[in-house]
């Protein structure tokens, strides 16, 4: 395509008034092509560049993750394969697992660990520019601004499916609409139960997501024909039913469906910065920035701005679904945060503000200078994360392969006003160091017991008898915690595994110990520095009962 023709679908801006404005505009234009693939190559570097900072960056559920992926690529391991079994089945979380698989057959376990991380990344953005390029007929620039939310609260909290599934859910909405505005009903009711079993092998939240897309499009079309038919809406309704079965009957074969149907609390305040988990870093402050600019733009071009008719129902929907909802349910947690997010996608997937030249160069600017700033930002606390990777594998060098051990933490998982380094925390919602521990089983073939392998929500099984003492789903316990003598039941639901610790393990791992901690009986330093310390169970005096092995 020539430059010209792709001026007409790359257009961003609406017609000047002013003749210098018009010999912009038709600058612009003429170049509109280099310019999109310019800014695409620009952005796709710039969000890259942290990943080369350091082997192991600063997410929290990720460590734990990659050491599923690790256990799971090597399944014949001496050691391992003593402790874990792999356990495929239907499940709504395989997506990255079987890429982490098989990359990690091929990689480096910290190479193909980051590049997993890296599609996580860079997935809800491809799915915004898709859907963006569908609804609009155009690649448009605002589609790259996508770029700005990349690095978000949802990221750094490590939901390597979620956003996986998000990316998924927004390329087949537009795969979708492009084929409806065909008039192909079966090539779409293909599409569609295609699109929804592939997003639901990586997460039940990008199937939502795409029967909200689809089903909002489904109802501009009927909105737009004026007083549909019973015909017309029965058609959309059976069109959908077909297209989203899939998903339904994987579902029931899932062994979720058999799970606690746990509902969490309403928290009301929270949400307001919540809100603001697209923008998030590990700066408050930039944070806010972020989130300012762009709310600013927003409301200053609000009469020149476009949302397209398929998306708007969706919009309604997850703003009311973000109000309403609890933070957990059946067992997913962070749930505003995961809806905020979407929103935020759909800002730049769904909306089209149209600028005059002038205005739309320095809007680029603007924006293009926050996204440099922002991986900048992150650069900077990856390269500072190196200090505490480096604490960690100073500590762990003695443990043997085979042994058995605890992780705790120094601070409290929702402490995170007084993290020492950008990267500890992510600011007014979690600790993330809380898995570095994890990379115990990478690099040292240890056992730990809160591995990410519950047969319901992963393909990994731990075994007997290491099985008794495991609790894949749980947190790192306080150290204040472990000083106690005796657990109250309510401890020991959260921390099942704290029950007879001193027998059941060889080591404890303690993550960020505060200073003036508290002794610990039993406990004898064995290594490590700042931000990491390996203790020693010194189980001599310890009455002795049946423990793995």
């Amino acid at each position: 395509m020539s430059d010209q023709a792709a001026a007409s679908r790359l257009s961003f801006v609406v017609q000047p008034n002013s003749p210098s404005s018009r010999s912009l505009d038709a600058l612009l234009r003429c170049y509109a092509g280099r310019i999109w693939i310019g800014a695409a190559v620009a952005l796709a570097i710039a969000l890259a560049v942290p990943f080369f900072l350091v082997d192991v960056p600063p997410v929290l559920d990720y460590p734990n993750h990659l050491a599923r992926y690790f256990i799971l690529a090597h399944p014949d391991d001496a050691t391992l394969s003593r402790m874990f079994e792999p356990r495929w089945e239907i499940l709504p979380n395989l997506g990255m697992d079987v890429i982490g698989v098989g990359l990690l057959k091929l990689l480096p376990v910290h190479v193909g660990g980051r590049l997993c991380l890296a599609l996580s990344l860079y997935a809800p953005v491809i799915g915004a520019i898709i859907y963006s390029r569908v609804v609009f007929g155009r690649f448009t620039l605002w589609s790259l601004a996508s770029g700005l939310i990349a690095y978000n609260g949802v990221f750094f909290l490590g939901f390597m499916n979620f956003l996986l599934s998000l990316g998924l859910a927004l390329a087949g909405a537009a795969g979708w609409i492009a084929l409806r505005r065909r008039g192909g009903w079966l090539l779409n009711a293909v599409l569609g139960a295609a699109s929804v079993s592939v997003t639901f092998f990586c997460h039940l939240f990008g199937v939502m997501l795409f029967a909200l897309l689809i089903g909002s499009n489904e109802a501009a079309r009927l909105w737009e024909a004026g007083r549909p038919r019973w015909a017309d809406l029965l058609r959309s309704a059976l069109l959908l039913g077909v297209a989203l079965s899939p998903a339904a009957a994987l579902y029931l074969a899932s062994p979720l469906a058999d799970g606690p149907a746990y509902i969490g609390t309403w928290q009301g305040m929270p949400k307001l910065w919540a809100s603001l988990t697209p923008f998030m870093t590990y700066s408050k402050n930039l944070t806010l920035l972020t989130g300012v600019v762009v709310y600013c733009f927003v409301v200053l071009n609000r009469r020149n701005i476009s949302v397209a008719p398929a998306a708007r129902l969706a919009f309604v929907v997850l703003a009311l679904v973000f109000v309403l909802q609890p933070a957990e349910i059946k067992g997913g947690s962070f749930l505003d945060v995961r809806i905020a997010l979407m929103i935020g996608l759909l800002a730049f997937a769904a909306v089209l503000p149209q600028l005059q030249p002038r205005c739309a160069l320095l809007a680029g600017a603007i924006l293009g200078a926050l996204i440099m700033l922002r991986s900048g930002s992150v650069g900077a606390a990856w390269i500072a994360h190196r200090i505490d990777i480096a604490d960690l594998r100073t500590a762990i060098a003695a443990v043997e392969p085979g042994a058995r051990v605890l992780v705790v933490r120094g601070h409290a998982q929702y402490m995170t006003a007084n993290a020492a380094r950008p990267g500890q925390a992510l600011p007014g919602i979690y600790r993330l160091d809380g898995h570095l521990g994890s990379l115990l089983t990478i690099e040292r073939g240890a056992f730990l017991p809160l591995l990410f392998a519950s047969p319901s929500q992963q393909p990994l099984a731990v075994k007997p008898p290491y099985l008794q003492i495991a609790q894949p789903l749980a947190e790192p316990v306080e150290w204040s915690v472990l000083g106690q003598e005796t657990f109250s039941r309510l401890t020991l639901a959260y921390a099942s595994y704290l029950r007879d610790w001193r027998l059941n393990y060889d080591y404890v791992l303690l993550i960020d110990p505060l200073p003036g901690r508290p002794m610990v009986r039993d406990l004898e330093v064995v290594a490590g520095r700042g931000s990491a310390l390996l203790y020693r169970i010194n189980k001599s005096g310890t009455a002795a009962t049946a423990a793995p092995q």
